[in-house]
């Protein structure tokens, strides 16, 4: 089996456990709740779910303290495995404890901060959603560098459906009940406190997951390396700063927004709202890079001593575009379907799409240029890029927002993620040329936005009914495709062929 495809079948193998589970979500809940807050008045409650979950994603980029990264470094060394797991483990469970007694105790100050004073009932779920969080992160990297995807598929899944499930009893099962005067459903079902429900789903998936991994968390031996410790610590200390810089290039527009868009703070919600619904789309195309991310990253490390690793980095590269083009142009000429998985209200911000797609391209992108800083060991330059690109981030956000509302925070995104994008192609060439083909890849990039806005102009002079609007859009992305098959076709048999 070629190398490519042997990361294209670790790519959905791997990926399953991440992808399907947010497919879930996206498809099931996202709809869900967008619908359930569709009303004006309630519009400014998903700009609170939003915010709280980007909150969420900067303390697991922080308080994991990147071990799981850390883990792939280390625990593929023959021997060292149980040591690096047992040692960084007994870290994490201190910090998961730590995290969320110190978020639970400054609950009422950290909701002012976030959204609102009278919010910290959710600050106080995200505590114990965090510290669970914590505790889960390093059984599953360990299930994914033992090659164990099916469990790790398995847990991942089961979290989302429990989730789900208790969920649609809260909001839906609990209030029936309640109409028809049962006495214990009234007395737990309050309409006020919808959001919160969702919380609580959230935290009880989080134990189900928990509960699932006791038996790789009971893996944890006496062994505690303390030298051992200082050299990962060593590592990974500048990836916790591209943690933190990744969720703030991918998350503080929320933030932002409802901070700095012209209107009073129920104004501003409500647009925050229509923002965080509409992005849920362009995350379509994120959920593929996440696929790619979880295959690629133990996947790079094991090719990097090989002597073909740069033309196999630079190929999966050129790869990884052609397909991340494909799927940019399949939601843009199927957004009238796509559109449906927000609530009605919500789908005035779809302007903001095109743009946020572009943004996550390049966001693969910059996972796949990123890999140089990572097996040479250069954490601490690719720290360096990560903070200019939040530089660029909070930059663009604080100036265009109060200008040009909801579409600043899409081309900064676009902005940051090529940003960092060129940065890790030109400083990394100096540590570790890769022949990337970026005259060939920016081709396939520039078709595919040159295809999507010929599609507009098109339609707008047609006056285009749905049905051949989608017949146009069909014979559109048809001819991308055959198009590239056409001119890359030695490139794609090429890669198809070279065995390992």
């Amino acid at each position: 089996m070629s190398l490519v495809k042997k990361l294209a079948s670790q790519t959905i193998i791997y990926g399953l456990g991440s992808i399907l589970p947010k497919l879930l979500n996206f498809v099931i809940l996202t709809p869900y709740l967008t619908n359930k807050f569709n009303r004006v008045e309630d519009q400014g409650l998903y700009a609170v779910h939003g915010i709280m979950y980007a909150f969420v994603g900067l303390l697991m980029a922080l308080m994991t303290l990147r071990l799981e990264t850390t883990l792939f470094r280390f625990g593929s060394k023959e021997g060292f495995l149980e040591k690096s797991y047992s040692t960084a483990l007994w870290i994490l469970l201190f910090v998961s404890i730590l995290a969320a007694l110190t978020i639970y105790g400054f609950s009422t100050p950290l909701a002012e901060i976030l959204t609102k004073p009278g919010d910290e009932v959710y600050v106080k779920f995200i505590a114990f959603i965090v510290g669970l969080d914590i505790l889960a992160a390093l059984p599953f990297a360990r299930l994914r560098l033992e090659g164990r995807p099916t469990k790790f598929s398995f847990i991942k899944i089961a979290n989302v459906v429990i989730t789900i499930i208790v969920l649609l009893f809260f909001l839906e099962a609990l209030p029936m009940l309640a109409e028809s005067g049962s006495s214990w459903a009234q007395g737990i079902y309050a309409e006020d406190h919808r959001l919160a429900y969702v919380f609580l789903a959230n935290l009880v998936g989080s134990i189900v997951v928990v509960l699932l991994l006791v038996p790789e968390i009971f893996k944890i031996t006496k062994q505690f390396d303390t030298d051992l410790l200082k050299k990962m610590i060593r590592y990974a200390w500048p990836l916790i700063i591209v943690g933190i810089a990744g969720i703030i290039n991918m998350y503080s527009d929320r933030w932002l927004l409802n901070r700095l868009l012209p209107g009073n703070l129920e104004e501003n919600e409500i647009q925050t709202g229509i923002y965080n619904a509409c992005a849920k789309i362009a995350i379509l195309m994120s959920l593929f890079t996440t696929a790619f991310n979880y295959a690629a990253e133990p996947f790079f490390f094991k090719q990097s001593g090989t002597s073909k690793s740069p033309q196999l980095y630079a190929d999966i590269a050129r790869a990884f575009t052609f397909v991340s083009c494909t799927i940019f142009l399949g939601i843009l000429f199927y957004i009238d379907i796509f559109q449906f998985l927000i609530g009605s209200n919500f789908r005035q911000g779809l302007y903001i799409v095109p743009v946020l797609l572009l943004a996550y391209l390049f966001l693969g992108l910059h996972y796949n240029f990123s890999v140089w800083y990572k097996v040479n060991d250069k954490t601490k330059i690719g720290a360096l890029i990560a903070i200019i690109g939040s530089i660029v981030s909070i930059g663009v956000n604080v100036i265009m927002i109060p200008k040009i509302g909801l579409m600043a925070s899409a081309w900064a995104s676009l902005f940051t993620f090529f940003a960092m994008a060129i940065l890790n192609v030109m400083i990394g060439h100096k540590y570790y040329p890769v022949p990337y083909e970026l005259g060939r890849m920016a081709v396939l990039i520039l078709t595919a936005v040159g295809l999507y806005y010929f599609s507009e102009y098109l339609h707008f002079f047609l006056q285009s009914e749905l049905a051949m609007k989608f017949g146009i859009n069909t014979a559109l992305l048809l001819i991308y495709v055959v198009l590239v098959y056409t001119f890359e076709k030695k490139f794609f048999r090429r890669i198809l062929s070279t065995k390992t």
